[in-house]
């Protein structure tokens, strides 16, 4: 009896792509998929208005920026959409106006000679959180002003997660995990320590927990319980290297939790009983180091990228379904149209790509 035919999520080919002059640094969608933005090494960034007709990039992009030759490391759009940022090794913060009929520099922060690594929209208001050295400000487009500036003090900022529902900015580094309240910023921050520094951070999309990786591979969940921690953590250890990539699953019974290092994808469940914790099941399809991981929105379907190129696509977080076509090179950004129409990837050698969703049919959700 022939085997029944897998049907495919995306079609194997880039419905389009185009190169930019560098190597990729990030990319992001805006929040309902408007825009997709793309930056380099070299601090070029490509805006991309995705609801031009057609399927050539090049008609779809404003250059935002040209080449520098100093980098652009992190980007960013308002949930309304109406504001973009950028920033990165230059000490500059880069704030566009996108409601007008071409985007428009709006303001210009500069910070001195500090690489800023990280920044992040609030998920309601026009303000976003930043990083340089050992502080974070919060700043607002729509007063184009400081809201905020909020020393960590221990050591210099390694990661940003603001709570889904915007009250509370986390913030990472030596020591552990401190959590300001938006409602009272002046407030003592709220501090969960850790064994080493806190590397990288990531809310479930419902806000109920935040996983937390350090530098000496240790995968920490914490459970919100509203204003405070769980005092009993979950602690993942094992891992063959760097912890280089979270995700999570949209919440239906149980998230899933997505993790990546070395050549391993590791998908965690909570266990309905509560002394087993967080069981982890290693997924195969990948030979060279995993830098990402990507749930589809809304739903299971999770998506791989490696350091050879290769991007795999899973359905239910588990079962290997197809590998999408790509240059051979490096994946150095992933991220789903946030309807989960089109998945973007990009490599080392400047190449922005498109899939779009499988021809064949409706494929899983």
């Amino acid at each position: 009896m022939p085997k029944p035919k897998t049907t495919l999520i995306l079609n194997p080919k880039p419905q389009s792509q185009i190169t930019l002059s560098e190597y990729i640094t990030t990319i992001t969608w805006s929040s309902q998929g408007k825009y997709l933005a793309a930056a380099t090494a070299s601090g070029e960034i490509g805006l991309f208005d995705e609801p031009i007709a057609g399927h050539n990039l090049a008609q779809k992009q404003t250059e935002l920026q040209s080449a520098t030759e100093i980098s652009i490391d992190c980007l960013g759009f308002s949930q309304n959409e109406c504001w973009f940022a950028a920033a990165g090794q230059d000490g500059q913060v880069r704030v566009w106006k996108l409601d007008g009929e071409q985007p428009a520099i709006a303001a210009t922060i500069d910070l001195g000679k500090v690489w800023i690594e990280h920044l992040v929209w609030h998920p309601t208001r026009a303000e976003f959180a930043f990083s340089f050295g050992k502080y974070v400000q919060v700043w607002s487009a729509e007063t184009l002003d400081i809201v905020t500036t909020l020393n960590f003090e221990q050591s210099t900022v390694l990661a940003i997660a603001w709570h889904p529902s915007g009250e509370y900015l986390s913030v990472g580094g030596d020591g552990g995990v401190k959590v300001w309240t938006a409602q009272d910023w002046y407030a003592d921050p709220l501090l969960f320590e850790m064994p080493t520094a806190t590397a990288k951070l990531s809310w479930e999309r419902s806000g109920e927990y935040l996983v937390a990786s350090t530098l000496d591979n240790l995968v920490v969940v914490m459970q919100w319980l509203g204003n405070e921690f769980d005092a009993s953590p979950w602690r993942m250890q094992g891992f063959p290297g760097k912890i280089r990539g979270f995700d999570w699953s949209a919440n239906k019974t149980s998230p899933l939790l997505a993790s990546s290092s070395g050549s391993d994808v590791v998908v965690w469940e909570k266990h309905a009983d509560l002394n087993v914790g967080w069981e982890g099941e290693v997924i195969k399809g990948h030979n060279s180091i995993v830098g990402f991981v990507a749930f589809k929105p809304n739903s299971q379907v999770l998506a791989s990228a490696d350091e050879n190129g290769r991007i795999a696509i899973w359905k239910d977080a588990q079962n290997w379904v197809q590998a999408l076509e790509t240059p051979m090179g490096e994946i150095t950004a992933l991220q789903w149209h946030p309807l989960g129409k089109k998945l973007a990837a990009a490599n080392a050698d400047g190449e922005l790509m498109l899939w779009t969703k499988s021809s064949q049919g409706k494929g899983f959700r």
